[in-house]
């Protein structure tokens, strides 16, 4: 996508979250802290409590709250830092809600500057590519099944201008998307598909985003005592879907390939894909290393 998107830039620039009386020191002068287990339950300015006792302030229970963090990096997109979170309304449906910070300068707002001996260097950094969204999940068969359709707002100096990086706007673009999970003792899997579209000043470029995943557990192969939470094969698309410069739109990358995850304390999962990229234009190959803590 670099060099696609050098050239339609015209050369400019990704579980769940009464006591003792006060003893004193040895002087009789100074109350000793009391011990932790006689500390009130915690609670916040926002109502969080982590107890089952009433709740106050807003109403917030955490026991009801789940998510994530996620530090991803992959050949195409580079580094990305995820955060997706939950918390359920009805005992099938939860509020979820997202922030996807992508750090590739590619996708922000480019500038010559001074090189070595005189050259010129095009480097990037500012307005980079900044999402958050929100919508419903909604889960059966005890939580096997979910399916969980998104809104997102873009905001940044990708999608907006002719020129990459020409004007660094707020909710510059729209994200409506579709993640549908399955997860039970033997079988895993995963389809995802975003649609990028443009929706300020000269509006573009559109993209759309998609993968799938699917793994097995060791449980089916009865294997005990090995960290793995599943093998499987993954397949993810980007594709350029609407180009309003030249209207030459086409895939960016078609990747296939093996994944394995493994399962860490501490709620930590690491997962590593590799593979072939089915287009070749970025690379031949791609791999996808992922690090998530569940809260």
């Amino acid at each position: 996508m670099e060099a696609r998107l050098e050239k339609t830039a015209g050369g400019a620039e990704d579980r769940k979250p009464g006591s003792e009386p006060e003893k004193t020191s040895a002087s009789g002068a100074v109350p000793i802290l009391k011990k932790v287990t006689d500390a009130n339950p915690f609670t916040d300015d926002a109502g969080w409590q982590n107890t089952d006792s009433k709740v106050h302030g807003h109403g917030f229970d955490s026991s009801k709250f789940h998510g994530g963090v996620t530090l991803k990096q992959d050949a195409f997109f580079g580094f990305q830092t995820i955060l997706d979170a939950g918390y359920e309304i009805t005992d099938h449906i939860d509020f979820t809600f997202y922030s996807w910070l992508w750090t590739s300068p590619n996708f922000g707002r480019s500038r010559v500057i001074s090189g070595p001996n005189g050259t010129q260097v095009d480097a990037g950094g500012n307005g980079l590519w900044t999402e958050v969204g929100m919508g419903l999940n909604f889960h059966f068969l005890q939580r096997r099944i979910s399916i969980n359709p998104q809104v997102g707002i873009l905001n940044g100096a990708l999608l907006s201008s002719q020129v990459i990086g020409r004007g660094i706007r707020a909710a510059e673009g729209v994200v409506p998307s579709l993640t549908i999970n399955y997860d039970d003792d033997y079988f895993t899997g995963q389809g995802y598909i975003a649609y990028y579209a443009a929706i300020r000043d000269e509006r573009a470029r559109d993209f759309i985003h998609n993968w799938v995943n699917v793994g097995v557990k060791p449980a089916l192969f009865n294997l005990r005592n090995i960290p793995i939470s599943s093998v499987g094969v993954h397949w993810e698309h980007l594709r350029f879907h609407v180009d309003r410069i030249d209207g030459n739109p086409g895939t960016l990358y078609n990747w296939i390939g093996p994944y394995v995850e493994f399962a860490l304390p501490l709620h930590l999962a690491l997962r590593f894909a590799a593979g072939v990229d089915l287009k070749g234009d970025v690379a031949d190959e791609f791999y996808q290393a992922s690090i998530k803590m569940h809260f």
